[in-house]
């Protein structure tokens, strides 16, 4: 029997509800995904769903669904058991179809907590009651220290991971690939073209394929576009290109509504950027977020650990300097055995820039000297390239730093 036929459910409100109650008539009236709606209407606060947005309600927490979500997602992640979704159903009667949930819409959830429905012990009888109490077992001395964690108490106080990145970070982080992507699907114009050329979330867009290329709605795509002109930004810019491939920006994801035989219409669900014409679709991808290493201390002063090295060749926004939070391209990846995930050191060797003012002339002595100046983690790996966050940084990060793998 599982544990739902075991629990009760305590609501913060007070209210006691048996978990089992109405789950076999809610299973039974739960529709089929079937086709995605067709009825969609643009809500007050601009974004499109089938559903209609509900009123608000005291006691509730109320979440904002994101591009990707499920109630199965949504559920777990507040009430941390996610076969408890027909519950969180049941408390948004504005969702027709739980299949069919929007970015934008709002559910309501009221957090549960878990009671101990056995009945209490039935009182002693009075014979039982003036029976004395046995006298305790002697236990042995306890060797622990004061203050020292029990084993429970260590176990408890691990630290749980936590994402290395955000959402953002890692669908818009953008890529080098020695591969040259042939647009087939683009952007060719939006449901307000004639009044700007720039589109971004939740804005409606024309694509120039549909279902007699198995285009479907519901389904999504992301965005990218190919930058080719590198030598506005500088001739550092230039020799990036020509040596590590064809430079793709990730622009953003879109969902389509309604496909027709050669084109199809589709939204804005998440903008990296503004969306232009002629960015190109590629199908969607599932991108893993990567987890932090836990709360180390960051040494400046690590000595080389002689593992994989590189350096920062590029960065997203065509800077020279960047810092924490922002993306770096690094010059080793699959065929150095980087991972998605790795954490490297971001290590400044002196020269003839950075010594100081009273060694500059003899420099090359003190080639072997450097700082570590930062930290990066990896976001996306190619064969010779990777995408990187920068985590940590304690002056600026600039194009050429070195690298360590940690």
């Amino acid at each position: 029997m599982s544990a739902l036929n075991k629990l009760a459910i305590l609501l913060s409100s007070g209210l006691i509800l048996a978990v089992p109650l109405g789950l076999a008539q809610k299973k039974d009236q739960e529709p089929a995904q079937g086709q995605p709606p067709h009825n969609l209407t643009q809500q007050a606060d601009g974004h499109w769903s089938a559903n209609k947005q509900p009123e608000k309600a005291e006691g509730f927490e109320v979440h904002t669904v994101k591009p990707g979500d499920t109630l199965w997602d949504v559920t777990k992640q507040y009430l941390k058991d996610p076969y408890l979704w027909p519950q969180v159903w049941e408390m948004n009667p504005s969702v027709t179809n739980p299949h069919w949930i929007y970015p934008g819409d709002n559910l309501f959830i009221k957090k549960m907590v878990v009671v101990n429905t056995t009945s209490e012990p039935a009182p002693p009888s009075q014979s039982e009651a003036q029976e004395p109490p046995a006298p305790p077992a002697l236990s042995k001395p306890s060797t622990q220290t004061p203050g020292e964690a029990t084993p429970a108490e260590a176990q408890s106080a691990t630290p749980v991971p936590f994402p290395a990145a955000s959402q953002s970070d890692v669908y818009c982080a953008g890529f080098f690939s020695t591969i040259d992507i042939k647009p087939e699907m683009t952007m060719v114009g939006g449901e307000e073209s004639e009044s700007k050329s720039l589109h971004s979330d939740r804005d409606i867009i024309y694509v120039n394929k549909g279902t007699s290329s198995g285009i479907k709605p519901g389904e999504e795509f992301l965005i990218l576009r190919h930058v080719r002109d590198f030598g506005k930004y500088g001739p550092s810019f230039a020799a990036a290109r020509s040596k590590y491939g064809h430079y793709y920006q990730d622009i953003g994801r879109v969902r389509v509504l309604l496909a027709h035989e050669n084109s199809a219409t589709a939204e804005i669900v998440f903008a990296c950027e503004e969306i232009n014409v002629n960015d190109f679709l590629v199908p969607n991808e599932q991108r893993i977020i990567p987890v932090s290493h836990g709360e180390t201390t960051f040494d400046k002063f690590a000595p080389p650990n002689n593992k994989t090295t590189g350096k920062i060749f590029m960065t997203k926004e065509f800077r020279q300097l960047v810092g924490n939070g922002q993306i770096v391209y690094i010059d080793v990846g699959q065929k150095q055995n980087v991972q998605l995930g790795d954490y490297f050191r971001i290590v400044r060797r002196l020269n003839s820039s950075n010594i100081s003012l009273f060694n500059k002339s003899d420099y090359r002595r003190y080639r072997e000297t450097f700082e570590i100046v930062g930290e990066l983690v990896v976001l996306r790996v190619e064969a010779n390239t990777a995408s990187a966050l920068v985590t940590v940084s304690t002056e600026e990060i600039a194009v050429g730093d070195g690298l360590e793998l940690e």
